[in-house]
């Protein structure tokens, strides 16, 4: 994920998993994996929906190279579950068009569009969340300007997923 940043294309990524050393590195916090439906869909007045609760539901996954999805899979393996259907895709926004179109409940990271509703999914760990990390070359020359965007960033996840999830 930071092969780009490694080969001095850019000067700052950012990847579900830690940038490899030498880069220098921060946590940007937990970002939820949000089931996403319709607001005349039965849950659509919602806050949040149970992992056994949702594998009742035709869901919309990101393929398999996507970490929510990568989540997703095991928080359903873990609980014993089988989901009653999949539709894959490699477009969040796509994932969520189809959900706008009431062909499943959406699980991405992304903010709702297309009128969708954010539904937190709880599962027996807790909810379902993606680690976010920041990654960037220690000697880079504008390190401190680096620094701040990453604290934004922080400051950003932490304020999102408070908002959806709470303190």
């Amino acid at each position: 994920m930071f092969d780009t940043l490694m080969h001095s294309d850019a000067d700052l990524g950012v990847s579900t998993t830690p940038p490899p050393l030498p880069l220098e590195s921060a946590f940007l916090g937990l970002v939820p994996v949000l089931a996403q439906v319709p607001a005349d869909h039965p849950w659509g007045g919602r806050c949040e929906v149970t992992l056994a609760e949702l594998v009742t539901e035709p869901l919309i996954l990101m393929t398999r190279s996507n970490a929510a999805r990568t989540v997703v899979d095991e928080a359903v393996s873990r609980a014993g579950l089988t989901p009653a259907g999949v539709t894959e895709t490699g477009s969040s926004a796509f994932a969520q068009a189809l959900a706008a179109r009431g062909r499943g409940v959406c699980l991405v990271t992304d903010d709702s569009r297309f009128g969708l509703t954010e539904l937190i999914v709880r599962t027996p760990d807790g909810p379902l969340t993606v680690p976010l990390y920041a990654g960037w070359d220690a000697v880079h020359y504008a390190r401190t300007a680096l620094h701040e965007l990453v604290d934004g960033l922080r400051d950003h996840c932490t304020r999102r997923t408070e908002t959806l999830i709470g303190p």
